[in-house]
């Protein structure tokens, strides 16, 4: 069982924006997404910027607009503009502003919810020209990173520690 299941995730990011259940239920059934953000859903364009690679058997599609769902309708509370500022996820940084950042660490894992996002922003980020560290761990998951103490101490995680401590003493 994953530490991170996408149920907890879909809940820990609709708790983000609301307290109102509406929000979790629309994410769940992928009809979260109004009119309104269509304009960064193209940040998240899985055959654009996901390598073939990681497609796997999975059936990637665009993620769907439901036409008349405004804000409100699915439990925003107001907060409809936060859902799709890119503060809430570096994902959605026009391209434009992304070629001024730094150079960048970005670690995935195989078996992690977040394997998508993290890669697709890697890609995003060097056809942006800013240099990338992309290390993925094909038997990583998420929040392997911190078991480094017994009684769970893993390897993968002292590998993943290592290596970013090397990048970090190489690049700062």
């Amino acid at each position: 069982m994953p530490i991170l299941p996408r149920t907890l995730m879909v809940r820990f990011w609709s708790e983000y924006f609301t307290s109102n259940k509406a929000l979790f239920r629309a994410m769940m059934a992928n009809a979260h997404n109004s009119p309104e953000s269509s304009r960064v859903l193209k940040f998240v364009n899985w055959s654009a910027f996901l390598p073939e690679t990681y497609h796997k058997e999975y059936n990637y599609s665009a993620p769907a607009v439901a036409q008349g769902l405004g804000g409100e309708a699915i439990g925003m509370d107001g907060s409809s503009q936060s859902f799709t500022d890119p503060r809430a996820s570096p994902l959605l940084v026009p391209d434009a502003d992304l070629h001024s950042l730094p150079k960048a660490y970005i670690l995935t894992c195989e078996y992690d919810v977040l394997r998508d996002d993290g890669i697709m922003y890697a890609t995003r980020l060097e056809a942006a020209g800013v240099e990338v560290t992309h290390q993925h761990y094909d038997t990583g998951f998420h929040g392997a990173l911190m078991f480094t103490v017994w009684p769970t101490d893993f390897l993968i995680a002292r590998r993943m520690t290592d290596n970013y401590i090397k990048w970090l003493k190489e690049n700062l």
